[in-house]
């Protein structure tokens, strides 16, 4: 027998309880970490998100008993989409551990395919239209933090590298020959 407190009618008590079952209690209490292997697709579908951001890079569609929305995600051997992520959608297609990534194009969304990608979880959201604003702002902050310092990282994607190249924001030095995911 284990002894534990217990607040009870505001009062603090110490009860007797079998160690397993606090032990247990234990276990119940932490949720999985969705941390690992996802299946991942991709949709162009432009428009409005289930949290009410619109559709824009960085943004992936998930399951949300497993990444709510408003979770933030770094994903890797997704390719040049590999980087940083905010859970604003969700799909009846998308459950259990699959991710739909925003593209803005068809064409890129065929090319990319359905692959297995790892995820490893920044932030859980809570599902909130407030939380997925924030993880927004969060994601766009280290993916233009990482394109600015032309610090090699994990947040921005290639397409991200692409386009400071393409507007003059990055310079052709050691920097750009550096990123390779």
């Amino acid at each position: 027998m284990g002894i534990t407190s217990v607040i009870s009618k505001g009062a603090l008590q110490s009860v007797a309880l079998p160690a397993s079952l606090i032990v247990f209690s234990c276990f119940m209490d932490a949720a999985p970490v969705p941390n690992g292997t996802y299946r991942a697709t991709a949709y162009a579908q432009s428009g409005v998100t289930a949290s009410g951001e619109l559709t824009h890079r960085h943004v992936v569609a998930a399951d949300p008993d497993i990444l709510p929305l408003g979770s933030r995600i770094k994903i890797r051997r997704a390719g040049k989409y590999s980087g940083e992520y905010v859970v604003a959608d969700t799909g009846a297609k998308i459950q259990g551990r699959r991710l739909d990534i925003y593209m803005p194009s068809e064409t890129a969304c065929k090319k990319f395919g359905s692959r297995l990608v790892r995820v490893k979880v920044l932030q859980v959201g809570n599902g909130t239209q407030a939380a997925t604003k924030q993880a927004d702002k969060a994601v766009k902050q280290d993916v233009a933090n990482e394109v600015n310092k032309q610090a090699v990282g994990s947040a921005a994607t290639e397409e991200d590298w692409a386009k400071a190249r393409a507007q003059g924001s990055t310079s052709t030095g050691a920097g750009n020959a550096a990123h390779k995911p």
